[in-house]
C-alpha cells in the first residue's frame, strides 16, 4: 500500500514550512486529496514524483526512490532492447512495457509512473496523442513525458514539445539522455 503523508510530514521531511506544502498543493502541482476531514493526503508515490519532477532530492523514508518509467513501443524487438539497455540501472529505474498507446493510457492511470518514454508512430493511437490526453488530465501534471521516433527532426521536436512532452529522442534510444531527463544520478547504476 502507497503510505500517505499529510502537510505537517511533508513539511518536516523537506525541511519547509507548511504554508509551503499547502500552496504546492491549492496550485496543483503537488497531487493531493482530501479526508472526510477536509484534511490534506498525500500519496508516497505523488511526494516522489512530485519531487523529481522539480528536481528536488527524494528522502530516504520515501523508500527506494526507483523511477517507474514506461515504455510505449509496437515494435517487440525495440521494447526489449530497450529493457536491456536500462539492467544496469536497475537500482534506480523500474522499466515496465506495453505496444499499445490505449494501454498505456490505462497503466498512467492506475500504476501513476514516474515518467513514459512513448513512440511516436503507432497504429492505435500515435505517440503524440498519448501525450496530449495525459497532459490533459490535471492529476497527471507531474508525470515526465518523452516522446521517440526514427524519424527525427526539429518538426517532430516542436510537435513533441507543444503536445506537452519535455524531450523527442532519436531512435535507438540513448539511455544516459533518459536517466539525465529524470535527473537520475548515473552512480545508481553501480549500486547493486
Amino acid at each position: 500500500m502507497d503510505p500517505l503523508y499529510t502537510t505537517h510530514d511533508i513539511s518536516r521531511m523537506l525541511q519547509v514550512d507548511p504554508s509551503t506544502v499547502s500552496k504546492w498543493i491549492d496550485r496543483g502541482i503537488l497531487v493531493a486529496f482530501r479526508t472526510p476531514g477536509r484534511h490534506r493526503r498525500v500519496r508516497s508515490s505523488d511526494l516522489r514524483t512530485f519531487l523529481l519532477a522539480h528536481q528536488m532530492p527524494v528522502p530516504e523514508e520515501l523508500g527506494s526512490g526507483q523511477v517507474k518509467l514506461v515504455v510505449v513501443d509496437d515494435e517487440k524487438p525495440v521494447l526489449d532492447s530497450i529493457k536491456r539497455a536500462f539492467k544496469p540501472y536497475a537500482t534506480g529505474v523500474e522499466v515496465t512495457t506495453t505496444s499499445s498507446g490505449v494501454e498505456a493510457l490505462l497503466m498512467v492511470s492506475e500504476n501513476r509512473p514516474h515518467g513514459l518514454l512513448i513512440d511516436l508512430n503507432m497504429p492505435d493511437l500515435d505517440g503524440l496523442e498519448v501525450v496530449r490526453r495525459i497532459r490533459a488530465r490535471k492529476q497527471l501534471e507531474g508525470v515526465r513525458l518523452i516522446t521517440m521516433t526514427a524519424r527525427h527532426s526539429a518538426e517532430m521536436v516542436e510537435q513533441s514539445l507543444k503536445a506537452g512532452a519535455i524531450a523527442c529522442l532519436a531512435k535507438p534510444v540513448d539511455v544516459q539522455q533518459v536517466l539525465e531527463l529524470f535527473k537520475i544520478p548515473l552512480a545508481m547504476a553501480a549500486r547493486k
